[in-house]
């Protein structure tokens, strides 16, 4: 893009006018027919409008009115939100604007003006926030504020005329002159030539230049040529100066140097030194050309923060209402679903099988959502004490506490889903590397005969313990997300090679037993990875039997940390630096059932189609401190995501059921954002309750869509109804500066009350029994029960019973009777992240 005395203001296609947030090194004089304010957020700028220059710090505020030359400086880091209006948007709004000036410059404000200019910050910061949230009525919303300023603006800054300003007339003839300048800085241009080439004297053409322009010909080629040669100064740092000011038209390098030193305050040299270490690579173009791009959760986290801490707060918002209405056939036959979601509930690791509070959170799961299957890491962990060596160096077996875990898992009705890893310490060829705070060894064994051996000793154990009809029906999923160095810190070729080893052990046992791989994050960029590996099976004929998948909405992981190398740089707390890096979260609410169809196409080119697949990891978050882990917002999240992907796959391991898991050190605080659906002291969050509801579901669907489900089971019906609402642009992009312990719903968009009404046609008269099931944040939310008690610190006996008491959903139950022929219509209320249930049951009074 080439530089120009004038800017074509360009507006998005749901706003007229431009708001954005930069970083600035150096913009060049130039001019555009628009109103722009810039808004200080950190740092230090030096703006020049004509010949006068303003300095500006955090904080301030500066306008600049239409067609005035202007230049932007940064003296250090800074980040500033610039707002562009166009005039012809103005002319529309505000009568006789093309004759009004405004002269609004925080640094010069009087004593009455502060009020009028904390509202214009306030209105300011408003619109930065709206513009990157982008609610559903944002740009009505961004209009509001536009105009209130400028309704300020008219009151309180307004001046007369047009001092300054270019004069729109000779506006082609500058752009011819500027746009000669940027073809041939690097040459020996002068003022004569230029007068020559339009036909005007010289004197006339110096005076035309300094009024239009407000800098002399000369001052305004020395800013262009430092323009591009502070662009290579930072982009290339082998260049030296000298050679940078010959090559953009210095007569020497003394010249640069002064020039540079006049505008910089400091020489090249201290100038790179400065800056270039904190400059990404970028394109070219994005460098000192222009407004640079950066990190914007930085800068959105001081809107906040200035927001929070201003005196114009924001009024109470009014909510949004939506109204829905659904006819639904009652006589329909439905389809036929298995529900396979109730397939398969996950825990840490299987030591944490036997503990008794992660037991009593197994028997209640079971006891009001049952599973089929548990699945966990670590069944060879130090943990579980299976393997060691004598002093010979022969391999010793011992497999009581295995015994004690299974042994439990089938008295409640659950199969064991085994990973098979992690490495006994005793047998890994590198001890020194593990993950999780209670370490499980990740390198591969220093012998594979003797893992092989313990696989075989492991399985014939469990299959004269508990039958080879009972083993052959468990799932035994081979290795944790071997593209992570920190899972897996070996080639490829190892991890293939080790699952031939162990494929074929376990299939010597019996053909019958059922093993699969690679279980690994789909989110993360790895068709290389799975491409090899099918080709390997394919070639070796131990094709998996299942497919086992993980699934974390952080849509850019592998941009953050090196595919090839993932987990290397990682070296002084791996395994909660690499949860680090799973800050933001995916802006698309539909990013689960996406990422499972293109599964879906990729498994069947390798003819995989006939396999079982598992989701044996799945969350909204990877992190074990997301605050919204905790919330009412994952009843509607669990709902939603299993009721789209019905049956889909084979099974939905929801990872975890309970907060109490060893991967990292555990938190003091009883809602810490831990991934579980069941918190301490065995307290149920809106998420177990969100399971409990789905398991009430009937066996045909009658119909389904955006928000609510209808069955048919047990000779009654079902209904269920969720209001979802997603994460905002903000929390997506890893902006959590405005939530913390107590406020945890201030990162949704779309946040509506829903009302439902649902009219069952054809359904057989009689009297029904309706049970109303709801989980809100007043009740089925102990999140929400704990913060309206006053979120204490510590909890008591009697506290804990109360919370559990008092965190069911409501109930609420009534008798309807419907006529022959008659329909029965159903009423719902939700709000943000509600999730209701209503059970139609017929009566025989």
């Amino acid at each position: 893009m080439k530089t120009s005395i004038y800017e074509l203001v360009e507006t998005g296609e749901a706003l007229p006018f431009d708001v954005s947030l930069h970083r600035v090194n150096y913009v060049p004089s130039h001019w555009h027919n628009s109103v722009e304010i810039i808004f200080v957020l950190n740092g230090n700028l030096e703006v020049t409008v004509g010949s006068q220059q303003h300095r500006l710090a955090e904080g301030d505020v500066f306008l600049i009115n239409p067609r005035h030359v202007h230049e932007v400086m940064g003296l250090d880091d800074n980040i500033i939100a610039t707002f562009l209006i166009p005039m012809p948007y103005l002319k529309e709004n505000i009568k006789g604007i093309e004759n009004i000036q405004f002269q609004c410059e925080s640094q010069i404000v009087t004593p009455e003006q502060r009020g009028a200019l904390d509202q214009i910050l306030q209105l300011l910061a408003e619109m930065v926030q709206l513009n990157n949230k982008k609610g559903e009525t944002y740009e009505l919303d961004m209009g509001i504020r536009m105009l209130a300023v400028f309704s300020i603006l008219m009151k309180q800054f307004r001046t007369s005329g047009s001092s300054g300003a270019m004069n729109e007339k000779y506006k082609e003839r500058m752009l011819r002159i500027i746009t000669y300048i940027d073809e041939h800085y690097r040459d020996s241009i002068s003022l004569q030539s230029l007068a020559e080439r339009e036909f005007l004297s010289v004197p006339y053409l110096s005076k035309f230049f300094s009024e239009n322009i407000g800098l002399n010909f000369q001052s305004y080629l020395t800013s262009i040529r430092l323009k591009h040669a502070v662009e290579d100064l930072l982009l290339h740092d082998e260049f030296p100066i000298a050679d940078l000011a010959l090559n953009h038209g210095f007569p020497n390098a003394k010249s640069f140097y002064t020039a540079f030193k006049n505008r910089y305050h400091m020489t090249p040299h201290e100038y790179r030194k400065q800056y270039r270490p904190k400059m990404a690579p970028q394109k070219k173009e994005d460098i000192s050309s222009h407004y640079l791009n950066f990190n914007h959760s930085s800068a959105l986290g001081i809107i906040r923060q200035f927001l929070e801490r201003s005196k114009w707060r924001e009024a109470e918002k009014v909510g949004v209402l939506e109204r829905r209405h659904y006819e639904i056939d009652a006589a329909l036959t439905g389809t036929a679903v298995k529900h396979t979601w109730k397939n398969l509930i996950t825990i840490g690791k299987a030591k944490e099988g036997l503990h008794a509070d992660v037991q009593q959170h197994l028997k209640y799961v079971q006891q009001r959502c049952p599973f089929r299957y548990l699945r966990f890491h670590g069944i060879f962990d130090d943990g579980m004490m299976v393997y060691h060596e004598d002093e010979a160096g022969q391999s010793r077996y011992n497999f009581r506490y295995v015994d004690q875990l299974f042994d439990f898992l089938l008295s409640i009705g659950l199969k064991p889903f085994v990973e098979l890893g992690f490495m006994p310490s005793g047998l890994a060829s590198d001890p020194g590397k593990t993950v999780f705070y209670r370490a499980s060894y990740t390198s591969p064994p220093k012998s594979v005969d003797k893992w092989c051996a313990l696989v075989d000793h492991f399985i014939r154990h469990c299959m004269n313990r508990y039958g080879a009809a009972e083993v052959e029906s468990w799932r035994f999923e081979f290795w944790n997300e071997p593209e992570f160095h920190i899972f897996w810190p070996a080639s490829q070729d190892e991890y293939r090679t080790l699952y031939l080893r162990t494929y074929q052990t376990v299939k010597n046992i019996s053909k019958a037993l059922q093993i699969g791989a690679p279980g690994r994050i789909i989110t993360v960029d790895s068709v290389s990875i799975v491409k090899d590996f099918f080709e390997f099976c394919r070639n070796h004929a131990c094709q998996p039997d299942f497919i086992p998948l993980h699934f974390y909405p952080h849509e850019h992981i592998e941009d953050r940390v090196n595919k090839e190398h993932i987990g290397q740089i990682l070296d002084t707390d791996p395994y909660c630096q690499l949860l680090e890096e799973f800050g933001g979260i995916s802006s698309n609410p539909d990013f689960l059932k996406e990422k499972l169809a293109d599964e879906l196409g990729l498994l069947a080119e390798y003819e995989l189609s006939g396999c079982e697949i598992y989701l044996t990891e799945w969350n909204s978050t990877a992190y074990h401190r997301e605050l919204t882990n905790d919330t009412l917002y994952k009843a509607a999240y669990i709902v939603k995501n299993l009721l789209d992907n019905l049956d889909a796959i084979h099974g939905f391991g929801y990872w975890v059921l309970s907060d109490n898991i060893e991967e990292t050190f555990p938190s003091q605080q009883l809602f810490h954002g831990g991934l579980g659906l069941i918190a301490q002291y065995g307290i149920p969050k809106a998420a177990m309750y969100a399971y409990e509801l789905l398991s009430k579901l009937g066996s045909a669907v009658l119909a389904r869509g955006d928000g609510y489900i209808v069955t048919a089971g047990n000779g009654g019906y079902q209904i269920l109804i969720y209001n979802y609402c997603h994460f905002d642009d903000l929390y997506a992009m890893g902006d959590i500066s405005f939530i913390d312990d107590t406020h945890r719903y201030n990162g949704f968009k779309n946040e509506r009350t829903l009302k439902m009404d649902i009219a069952l046609t054809n359904i057989p008269h009689g009297q029904y029994k309706m049970v109303i099931q709801t989980i809100s944040r007043s009740q089925g939310s102990s999140y929400d029960t704990w913060v309206a008690m006053g979120a204490p610190a510590s909890l008591t006996q009697e506290d804990v019973q109360y919370l559990k008491a008092s965190a069911i959903p409501r109930r609420h139950v009534q008798y309807v009777k419907v006529e022959t022929g008659a329909a029965l219509t159903v009423h719902s209320s939700l709000e943000p992240h509600g999730v209701e249930l209503i059970e139609l049951a017929p009566t025989y009074d």
